[in-house]
């Protein structure tokens, strides 16, 4: 696929678009709210996910979601889910940015490590999915695209909504809705517990949730809503893995193989707050305007040890926690004037990383990369305090040059800088010693979408587009290489949507994205040993193609498929370096795979509705084999598994369900990484890789009660 093929298409469309009366466009993008899209008039591959698939589907975490999307791919580990799309970024797994903007509400939640969780799945009223880099809206946290979730707004309800759930491995679910409202004002207040004794060994559970949403109507053209959510989680470890195939056979919970988890005891206390104004000016155009406060309490204890020297660990030797605070302003002006729609936004925030880490107790641990022991002492610690000061501008314009072709511009410019302080508090075996340190840089960063969409009928559009991206180095990454760069994305992408019947609609889209100068370490993901070991060590290319089918629900039967076909390989690449138990190995992996993407994916949904009170769903996933790590010397296999699930209506007030999940009870690799020699026996395969399993079939039951 040439990049010429893009242009040709887009000149041809626009020799054979006739000159006829225009009809009216707005601009739908929004950093702020989920506005929906045109479909006429949409240059990228934008899917959603509405409230009716979300309470069919009655997901335990939102990959469960996700997986029904072409192009997504997740690491799912516990109830902590890190999200990739088109494989974008997929060689990172240890608290790298995956490129995937996370959005709830217009509040961005970064969280630690690139991973999504404390999200309440309930209270979700659609999730919009923008695939290609969606930096012309969101700046660097969106290489690779975004994921909008909007939650839900109740007017004009009154009344009380209570459910339970119950289900394997001790899993409960309990949720209290009030809601309250006149012409004036909408009230809406929620209480979840959730807890869970989890499959894997030490994988314990809970999620207590209390939130509210008001919103107050000034008047018929203006209002203004003001939103809170506090979570608190308990997860006694996330590991859920066990090294090598064997053990993947013989013990998949992971509770017979003697080892620890890295870390154990996270707890998690995440607060968001927001408020939205909205002004409708009629012809004067709208404004939308945002504050918003997010924060991510992190803390656990982490480093297993073995201090007795009988060969199992038995005391875990640090105390850590990751903390994020964001806040922030935003604000975008939108209007229409005859044939030319566009907005203008500003993008005000503040993002403050917070990590300590403190010895708890005197050790001793060996690495694989300098073959030697190194000395730790209770009361060491290092602080690190990292801020990301973010100001950026950006602006959309549709133009429609006749009823069937329009134009549409994105760009926007970041102006980041970041400034980071590092205290560590070290013991040599007889002095202790304080080194501090602060640096600080700063960026400019401009990116942009360009694209058509032609109308070939009413049931039909073509739509294509480029749009950019980029990755600024941290200043801990600059600080082993002063002369590392950014690295920047491109994305070609070329599609179709519309209607195959009058029951039947459809999206396709093929794409390129091309990632250059990937920042990483010379030596591999967990390559500690190298002094220089941060730096732009190679170009990737993701090329592949996506299809959505969908037929409508009010019909007796119904179905939803997700296709992809996914291609992910590097283009170039340094010498990627692995370490072996006595040695290091180098490998050529130019031309190799990316891992953890396989060519292969597809989720496919059936509903069948024998009666207008009961609706039975069917759902089937599947995926190709993949490769557990850059080398590609080892093959996972892929997998398939069928969910089903049966809803009973009596009333409207009234649901139970059913829910049987991998009912084939296929115990599949979930998630795989392999970063080195695990069992030290100076070979890298398949006894080396961390494997998590899935539990195989669990089931779940419900009901909801409306008051």
């Amino acid at each position: 696929m040439k990049k010429s093929v893009y242009l040709s298409i887009i000149c041809a469309l626009a020799i054979n678009a006739s000159a006829i009366d225009l009809a009216p466009i707005e601009v739908k993008s929004s950093t702020i709210d989920d506005l929906g899209y045109d479909k006429k008039t949409e240059v990228s591959t934008v899917n959603t996910i509405n409230s009716k698939t979300i309470e069919e589907i009655n997901p335990k975490n939102i990959n469960e979601l996700l997986q029904t999307i072409p192009g997504i791919t997740a690491d799912v580990r516990s109830d902590v889910v890190e999200i990739h799309i088109r494989g974008i970024n997929q060689q990172e797994f240890m608290g790298e940015n995956t490129g995937v903007a996370v959005i709830i509400d217009g509040v961005p939640v970064m969280q630690v490590g690139g991973k999504v969780r404390g999200i309440n799945i309930d209270e979700i009223e659609s999730i919009k999915v923008i695939k290609g880099s969606a930096g012309y809206l969101y700046g660097a946290d969106a290489t690779a695209g975004a994921v909008i979730i909007t939650t839900k707004k109740h007017k004009n309800r009154n009344g009380v909504d209570l459910s339970a759930e119950g289900g394997s491995y001790g899993y409960q679910n309990y949720e209290l809705k009030a809601y309250k409202s006149s012409d004036k004002y909408a009230l809406s207040l929620y209480g979840g517990y959730k807890y869970e004794d989890g499959y894997w060994y030490q994988t314990q559970n809970d999620q207590k949730t209390a939130s509210g949403k008001f919103t107050y109507y000034i008047d018929d053209t203006s209002d203004i809503t003001a939103s809170a959510d506090i979570t608190k989680r308990y997860q006694e470890t996330t590991r859920g893995s066990v090294t090598g195939v064997t053990e993947a056979e013989n013990n998949p919970t992971g509770a017979d193989d003697g080892d620890w988890a890295w870390s154990k005891d996270y707890y998690s206390d995440i607060y968001k707050y927001y408020i939205t104004y909205n002004k409708d000016f009629d012809r004067m155009g709208s404004l939308i305007l945002n504050t918003y406060y997010y924060k991510d309490l992190y803390d656990y204890i982490a480093s297993p040890q073995d201090l007795n020297g009988d060969g199992d660990d038995d005391t875990y030797v640090r105390d850590s926690n990751d903390d994020v605070e964001q806040y922030g302003v935003k604000a975008e002006y939108r209007n229409t004037i005859d044939k030319l729609a566009f907005m203008l936004g500003t993008d005000i925030g503040k993002r403050d990383y917070s990590e300590y880490d403190e010895t708890t107790t005197d050790y001793s641990s060996y690495s694989y990369w300098t073959h030697s022991y190194t000395n730790y002492y209770t009361g060491e610690s290092s602080i690190e305090d990292s801020t990301d000061n973010r100001y950026a501008v950006y602006g959309e314009t549709k133009y429609t040059l006749t009823e069937n072709f329009t134009a549409v511009g994105n760009i926007r410019y970041d102006y980041n800088k970041y400034e980071v302080d590092t205290l560590d508090h070290d013991y040599n075996g007889t002095v202790w010693s304080d080194t501090a340190t602060t640096d600080s840089e700063s960026f400019n960063n401009i990116t942009y979408r360009a694209g058509t969409t032609y109308n070939i009928k009413k049931t039909q559009t073509l739509y294509a587009n480029v749009s950019t991206g980029f990755r600024n180095p941290t200043l801990s990454q600059k600080a082993d290489n002063q002369n590392l760069g950014k690295e920047t994305y491109i994305n070609y992408e070329i599609g179709s949507r519309g209607k195959i019947t009058q029951d039947i609609s459809y999206e396709a889209s093929a794409f390129i994205t091309d990632t250059k100068d990937i920042i990483s370490k010379v030596a591999g993901t967990y390559n500690w040993g190298d002094s220089d070991y941060y730096d732009n060590v190679g170009d990737a290319r993701n090329q592949g193609f996506e299809l959505s089918l969908k037929s409508k629900r009010s019909k007796k039967v119904s179905f939803s498929l997700a296709y992809t076909y996914l291609d992910a390989y590097y283009k170039s690449h340094k010498p990627f370096l692995v370490a072996l138990e006595t040695y290091s190995q180098t490998y050529d992996i130019t031309g190799n795979q990316l891992p953890r993407v396989p060519h292969h994916k597809i989720d496919f949904i059936v509903n069948y509705k024998p009666i207008q009170k009961i609706n039975l769903m069917t759902e089937v996933y599947a995926q190709s084999h993949y490769f557990a790590d850059e080398t590609n010397l080892v093959t996972m296999p892929g997998y398939a598994k069928v969910n089903l699930r049966a809803d009973y209506n009596p009333n409207k007030k009234l649901n139970f369900f059913v829910k049987v999940d991998n009912v084939l009870n296929t115990q599949y690799y979930r998630t795989v990484y392999l970063f080195s020699d695990r069992n030290g026996d100076d070979v890298l395969n398949a006894e080396d890789a961390s494997i998590t399993v899935d539990p195989g079939c669990v089931a779940y039951a419900g009901l909801k009660y409306k008051f």
